[in-house]
């Protein structure tokens, strides 16, 4: 047990910080088809939670009441099927780290998280056949936080209308509400 523990400390610490920059991105915004490590933006990303990009992808996780959801999306931001995609997470919290397996759900992956976790790290690991992608998300408490302070929807409840700032609903045009 020690040494899976002492193998998971040394895979969080191993992960490369260069294979993705950690943002978020506005609805329906052009993708920009970047991949430059530590490059921040201010925008809501299209399920509400933190973009990576992560090669010629973009990884985006939610993080919310003792769930993870993760969204394979393109260099455009929309969304990938999950067909033939599996998924792990290495989750630190407080010193400690947990494997959550992802499993597919319609156009995410969800797994969940150890009851009263809140994870400070987590790295994804996604895989369809060969391929491998990997994203790290540093700092997750204190962006939870900040997600929690206001958040903003459309009442129609149009997919990728969650904002943090007033504004119009991307799809159907209607001023989002608070939450």
């Amino acid at each position: 047990m020690k040494l899976m523990h002492l193998f998971a400390a040394a895979l969080m610490l191993a992960a490369p910080l260069t294979l993705s920059a950690q943002h978020t991105h506005k609805p329906g915004a052009a993708g920009h088809g970047h991949n430059a490590a530590g490059e921040t933006h201010a925008h809501s990303a299209p399920h509400g939670g933190i973009v990576r990009t992560a090669g010629k992808y973009h990884v985006e996780l939610v993080v919310k009441a003792g769930q993870m959801t993760v969204y394979l999306l393109d260099g455009q931001e929309k969304t990938q099927p999950t067909t033939g995609l599996t998924g792990t997470a290495m989750v630190q919290q407080g010193g400690k780290t947990t494997s959550v397996a992802l499993t597919p759900a319609a156009d995410q992956l969800r797994g969940t998280l150890p009851a009263g976790a809140t994870p400070t790290t987590a790295i994804i690991t996604l895989r369809r056949g060969s391929e491998t992608i990997n994203a790290r998300f540093d700092k997750l408490a204190s962006t939870a936080a900040k997600a929690k302070a206001v958040s903003y929807a459309c009442p129609m409840g149009c997919a990728g209308s969650a904002s943090t700032k007033p504004g119009s609903c991307p799809t159907c045009g209607m001023a989002l509400v608070k939450k």
